[in-house]
């Protein structure tokens, strides 16, 4: 695996992970749940930064598509 590859699974599953934590309803675990999203939302945003953001799949206004 090269690091391309490495970093198109990061972002697939940094993206997963927001979209499965929208899903989540669980009263008692919403601060956790909220901290996990800005956690992997910042990761996407720093990803974002490289130039092949859009390679990636992330070229699009991460806080418009998961907003916090």
């Amino acid at each position: 695996m090269n690091e391309d590859d490495a970093l198109q699974q990061i972002t697939d599953r940094l993206i997963a992970n927001i979209e499965e934590l929208f899903e989540f309803k669980d009263e008692l675990e919403t601060q956790f749940q909220y901290g996990e999203r800005v956690a992997y939302t910042e990761c996407l945003e720093w990803i974002q930064k490289f130039g092949k953001a859009k390679n990636l799949g992330l070229d699009f206004d991460i806080e418009k598509r998961f907003p916090l």
